[in-house]
């Protein structure tokens, strides 16, 4: 078996783990004898469980990307495709499996400070869909006010703010509540005429 099989038959048997304890606890140990594998095999590839759950962490940015990529392209205007992408990061709080996923995972910022470098590329897999529409709304004049750089970072901050309220069932607002402010709020710092929110 190669190192890269290796390492995803880990991954895998992580996840698996994770799902079984309903995303609230991964055991290093229950990991190894889920995959079958010695520690001698598991220390090869992670240093620890902080390495472990940072490649969990990066799965799944990477695994949100595509799914915030796929939402995205549904969109016809820029404006569509902002909302789309702000209603998929919000809208993981109404879904019980990709809600367990986010909730473990929003509530680790001390990875965050152990490994920004690595954190920063997910999180610039993930944005970039929001970027993209951002940019063609340039483009077209459909966004006069854009600054894409600094409006990405801050949209993902507000949107990534609502998701964590929204986890913490806190009853109101409600999730399509929180949409819908934060894509008005979002829209009209753009420059988009109500008429066209």
């Amino acid at each position: 078996m190669s190192m890269d099989a290796d390492a995803q038959q880990l991954l895998a048997a992580a996840w698996r783990v994770l799902e079984r304890s309903n995303f609230e606890t991964c055991k290093v140990e229950r990991v190894m004898k889920e995959a079958g594998v010695s520690a001698r095999t598991f220390y090869r590839y992670f240093a620890d469980k902080d390495e472990l759950l940072l490649a969990l962490m990066r799965d799944e940015m990477a695994r949100s990307s595509r799914y915030l990529s796929a939402a995205v392209a549904m969109g016809n205007t820029s404006a569509d495709k902002v909302r789309a992408w702000i209603t998929a990061v919000i809208g993981a709080a109404d879904d019980p499996r990709r809600s367990a996923r986010a909730r473990l995972f929003s509530s680790q910022q001390p990875m965050t400070r152990k490994y920004p470098m690595e954190l920063a590329e997910g999180t610039a897999m993930l944005t970039a869909p929001l970027r993209t529409a951002l940019e063609a709304g340039a483009a077209t004049g459909e966004f006069p006010w854009v600054d894409t750089e600094r409006d990405t970072e801050l949209i993902y901050s507000l949107t990534g703010g609502e998701m964590t309220e929204a986890l913490s069932q806190v009853p109101t607002p409600s999730v399509p509540e929180r949409i819908e402010a934060t894509v008005d709020f979002v829209l009209r710092s753009l420059g988009v005429p109500p008429a066209e929110r």
